[in-house]
């Protein structure tokens, strides 16, 4: 398992929380607005140093305190870690074994967390930053070492955007051109290694459903694939000089998800359109699993029946629980989701007013509240 314990205070309406979860699945029952998401919340902080729903983690803080504490011990390939976050009105700080951590990576790297909630469809439905983030999660925790070859990358567009808009000479801005083709020739040859990778795992998830297309993907690498970078880079300069921005690079880049040569948000219906795009995060989550077989990942799962119709709730569940993730999922009702059909260890807890207690192990009853 990866979480051991989790201690919460001052996390939003999370006061004073503390818990065992199962080391596989944990299943959290209560009513909207309980603290349920809030939780979940909580969880991917701490393996990420930020929220999935607000960029202003000060917002996180309980409107009657003036920071909020995170604490959890994870097992990661049998070594134990504890892993401390506390955040104020001004700054995060991140302890990991007693040592300050330099970068929010150092906890992604330990603690890999993916979320399914309603804002998940996105990802095929909107614009690429989303699929760009998605790309980033799989390459960041499989293909090690991208990390700093992605922050190289960013360190050139802005050094090149800061000459760009100081309106440096055109041969001056030449040096950081040649570095861009150079690293984005790199990145794109990661990216396109992993989503081949990615793909099989997909579409064998799609296959195990049931009554659902088979995906193709390819990488928009961040220009066209006909264009050579560097004429593209020396077309687009006057453009780019009054901008004071980079049109083209891997920091423009998108993953195509296509059927049969069709975008695929085109072809699908909306309840198509959420169970694929859990089976996409459920097929990173199986790469990531096979790549490091001693790393345990986090699944993120909010509000299951809201999102999904009863015959694709049941294909997910079976595929959940024959994943290797430690899975904390939320709902308002119990009765969506057949405990005693789960060969799984397994615990459910209810969410009321930010308080969580212990329902049941296992099916085994506990108590109420």
């Amino acid at each position: 398992m990866a979480i051991q314990e989790l201690t919460i205070s001052n996390f939003r309406n999370l006061n004073n929380v503390s818990l065992t979860p199962a080391r596989h699945l944990n299943i959290l029952v209560g009513a909207n607005a309980s603290g349920k998401t809030n939780f979940l919340e909580a969880i991917y902080f701490l393996g990420t140093a930020r929220s999935f729903r607000t960029i202003q983690s000060k917002q996180l803080i309980n409107f009657e305190s003036q920071d909020f504490v995170l604490f959890t011990r994870i097992n990661q390939g049998g070594t134990i870690f504890p892993i401390g976050i506390s955040r104020n009105k001004q700054n995060t700080t991140i302890k990991i074994a007693q040592r300050f951590a330099t970068s929010a990576a150092e906890l992604a790297s330990l603690l890999p967390v993916q979320v399914i909630n309603p804002d998940t469809h996105k990802l095929m439905e909107e614009g690429p930053r989303y699929r760009r983030r998605f790309i980033e999660w799989g390459v960041f925790h499989v293909k090690h070492g991208y990390m700093d070859t992605w922050q190289k990358c960013r360190h050139i567009l802005k050094q090149r955007n800061a000459a760009l808009k100081n309106h440096w000479a055109r041969k001056a801005i030449q040096q950081w051109d040649l570095a861009l083709i150079n690293v984005s020739s790199e990145i794109t040859a990661i990216r396109n290694e992993y989503i081949q990778q990615l793909l099989p795992y997909v579409n064998q998830f799609i296959s195990d459903v049931g009554d659902l297309p088979t995906l193709d993907f390819s990488l928009y690498q961040g220009w066209p694939a006909s264009e050579n970078l560097q004429e593209l880079l020396q077309a687009s300069w006057e453009t780019d000089k009054r901008k004071g921005i980079t049109q083209y690079g891997p920091h423009r880049s998108d993953l195509r998800i296509r059927i049969k040569g069709y975008a695929a948000k085109d072809i699908v219906s909306r309840g198509q359109q959420k169970i694929i795009t859990a089976l996409l995060k459920l097929g990173q989550l199986k790469l990531l699993e096979n790549a490091y077989p001693e790393m345990t990942s986090l699944l993120l799962i909010d509000d299951l029946p809201a999102e999904l119709d009863q015959r694709y709730r049941q294909a997910l569940m079976a595929l959940i629980t024959v994943s290797r993730s430690q899975v904390f999922m939320t709902t308002t009702d119990s009765k969506f989701i057949d405990v005693d059909a789960l060969d799984v260890e397994h615990c459910m807890f209810h969410v009321k007013q930010g308080k969580i207690s212990v329902i049941a192990t296992n099916g085994e009853y506990v108590a109420t509240s």
